[in-house]
C-alpha cells in the first residue's frame, strides 16, 4: 500500500481554501440567535434602573475610550451606518438592524460578557453553532470601511482584550457556562451536535462515538458528562491519545507531523520578508508574522503552510517535529479586524462568516503564540504560529515551553499549548532550501475534512527535485496507516520507507 505526496515546487502558490465552522454560512441561523439575544438584553435593560442596562467596568472603559475622541466615536457609529440599507444586508446577522449604534453594541457586549456562552442552536429551520457570539454581533459592521479602521486601533484592542479575558474568566471557565454543555436539544451534547463532532473527528472508515473518542463521563454525570465548564469541554482530551492519534514516523526527522486537528487553508512558497498581506491572495509577510524576531530573516524565500481549526475540532497543539524549542512568545494583537478584500468593497460582497476568508491576513496582526523549534536536518530551524481569531483571545503556551524555561527539548507529537474558547488557525514556516512533499490531503484544493493531529503532514528532503518529479511514494507503515486512517484496532503491515519518487 502506498501513500502519494505532492512535491512543492519553489514558486508553488495554493490559493486560500474556503473553510468555516465558527459562524454558520446561513445568515438565518445568526439572525435567529441575535433575535433571541436581543430579547434577553431588552429584559435585562427593562429590569435596570430607569430602564437602562448598567455597564460594568470593562464595558464602561470601552465606552469612555470611544467617546474620548471625535475620530473613535465617528468610526464606532459609522461602522453601523455604513452597512448598506438593502437586501441582504438590511436583513443581516445583527437581526434586521436591531443593533444600530455603538451604544446598543455595548449593551449586548455587557450581557454576553456576564451571561452567555457559545451555543449550539436548534432552530425551527436548521441546526448550527454560534462559536463566536461577539463576532456574530459585529459580522457586518466589521466589513465596513469604518469598521476596518476602528478594529485596527491598538487602544481599542487593549479594551477588547480586557472584555474577552473577563468573559473567559467569569463565564467560560466557570460553572456559569455549563448550561450549554448538556444533552438538551440546544446543548453541545445534543444528538445533532455529537453527530457533527463525531463526523468532524473520525477519520475515513472510522465510526467511533464521542464517548469512545474523548475523555468524558456520561454515566457518572448524565447531564454534563463530567465537563465543569465551556472551557473544559472545548479543551477536552482524547481518551487514548496514542491509540486515537498516534505519531506518524516519530523517529524519522524528515517527516513533519500535523500540529493541529485542522483543515488546510493555504500553502505558499518563496514567501517574502515584507509583502501585501492585506490584498487579494493574502501573501505572507514573514517578518510581520514573526513579530520582527531576529530569526525571521531565515524564513525569507521559504514555505508557509496554514490550516484552520473549526469549532468542533480538538483544540490543543502538538509539536510538528522533535528537537529543541529555542524561543516562544505571545503577541497581543487585533480581535475583529477584517481586511477590505473580504468586506463590503469586495466584488462578491462581504464574508458571511468573517474572518473565515481572511486567515492569511490575521496571521500577521491577530493575537498569536510563536514558537521557534530547532529540529534535526533536513528541517533545521522551523517556526510555528498559533493564532487567535475574533472571540478566541487566549493562546496558552504550556509552562515547560514558556520563555523562562527555554531552551527545552520537545518530542514530535508532544503537547505544547492550547487555545481557550475553542480554536482558530495556525501556520508552520520552513526555511528556503527545505524541499517539502505534502500529503495530498494537505493541499488546500484537495481538503475534504480535517487532517488528524500528529498524523503525517509533509516529507522534507534536501535534494533538488528534477523537472520530471511528479509524485513521492513511500510504502505505508502501520504507524502511517493509523495517522491517516485512524486507529482501526488491528495490526497492519510493517513496511519500510521506500524511494523518493522519480527525478
Amino acid at each position: 500500500m502506498t501513500t502519494t505526496l505532492v512535491p512543492l515546487p519553489v514558486r508553488r502558490h495554493q490559493r486560500p481554501h474556503r473553510v468555516g465552522g465558527w459562524l454558520p454560512r446561513d445568515p438565518n441561523l445568526v439572525v435567529g440567535y441575535l433575535r433571541d439575544l436581543m430579547d434577553e438584553v431588552k429584559k435585562h435593560r427593562a429590569s435596570g434602573p430607569r430602564g437602562k442596562l448598567m455597564l460594568s467596568e470593562p464595558i464602561q472603559d470601552l465606552k469612555d475610550l470611544i467617546e474620548s475622541t471625535a475620530e473613535l466615536r465617528m468610526l464606532a457609529q459609522a461602522m453601523f451606518d455604513e452597512v448598506p440599507d438593502k437586501a441582504p444586508y438590511n436583513e443581516d446577522p445583527v437581526g434586521n438592524k436591531q443593533i444600530e449604534s455603538y451604544q446598543e453594541m455595548l449593551e449586548v457586549f455587557e450581557f454576553v460578557m456576564n451571561h452567555k456562552a457559545p451555543s449550539w442552536k436548534k432552530l425551527e429551520y436548521d441546526v448550527g453553532l454560534i462559536g463566536f457570539p461577539f463576532n456574530a454581533i459585529l459580522d457586518w459592521p466589521m466589513g465596513t470601511g469604518s469598521g476596518y479602521a476602528f478594529f485596527l486601533k491598538a487602544e481599542v484592542n487593549a479594551k477588547l482584550k480586557v472584555i474577552l479575558d473577563t468573559w473567559k474568566q467569569d463565564v467560560l471557565m466557570t460553572e456559569k457556562s455549563k448550561y450549554v454543555i448538556t444533552t438538551n436539544p440546544d446543548g453541545w451534547l445534543s444528538q445533532e451536535s455529537l453527530v457533527h463532532i463525531q463526523n468532524d473527528t473520525n477519520v475515513v472508515g472510522e465510526e467511533l462515538t464521542f464517548e469512545q473518542i474523548f475523555k468524558c463521563d456520561p454515566v457518572g454525570d448524565p447531564e454534563h458528562w463530567g465537563f465543569k465548564s465551556w472551557d473544559s469541554f472545548f479543551i477536552r482530551e482524547f481518551r487514548n491519545m496514542d491509540q486515537i492519534r498516534p505519531v506518524a514516523f516519530k523517529d524519522q526527522p524528515q517527516w513533519v507531523a500535523n500540529s493541529c486537528e485542522s483543515k488546510p487553508f493555504a500553502l505558499q512558497s518563496n514567501v517574502q520578508e515584507y509583502d501585501s498581506f492585506w490584498l487579494k491572495g493574502q501573501a505572507y509577510s514573514v517578518k510581520e508574522m514573526l513579530h520582527g524576531h531576529e530569526k525571521a530573516d531565515q524564513f525569507v524565500g521559504g514555505t508557509v503552510y496554514q490550516a484552520f481549526l473549526s469549532a468542533t475540532s480538538y483544540h490543543r497543539w502538538n509539536s510538528p517535529v522533535s528537537g529543541k524549542v529555542v524561543h516562544t512568545e505571545v503577541v497581543d494583537g487585533t480581535y475583529f479586524s477584517e481586511p477590505t478584500i473580504t468586506g463590503f468593497t469586495a466584488p462578491e460582497g462581504p464574508d458571511r462568516a468573517a474572518p473565515d476568508l481572511a486567515q492569511g491576513y490575521i496571521s500577521h496582526i491577530a493575537t498569536r503564540a510563536i514558537f521557534f523549534i530547532q529540529a534535526p536536518e533536513p528541517i533545521g530551524l522551523m517556526a510555528a504560529i498559533y493564532i487567535g481569531m475574533a472571540d478566541v483571545s487566549s493562546c496558552d503556551i504550556l509552562d515547560k515551553f514558556s520563555s523562562k524555561n527555554l531552551p527545552a527539548t520537545v518530542e514530535k507529537g508532544e503537547e505544547i499549548g492550547t487555545f481557550h474558547h475553542g480554536g482558530s488557525t495556525h501556520c508552520l514556516l520552513f526555511r528556503p532550501g527545505v524541499n517539502l512533499a505534502f500529503v495530498t490531503g494537505a493541499i488546500p484544493a484537495n481538503a475534504k475534512k480535517n487532517l488528524p493531529i500528529r498524523g503525517a503532514l509533509a516529507y522534507a528532503y534536501k535534494e533538488e527535485p528534477g523537472t520530471q518529479y511528479q509524485t513521492h511514494q513511500a510504502h505505508q507503515t502501520h504507524q502511517e496507516h493509523q495517522a491517516h486512517q485512524g486507529y482501526q484496532g488491528h495490526q497492519g503491515h510493517q513496511g519500510h520507507q521506500g524511494h523518493h519518487g522519480h527525478y
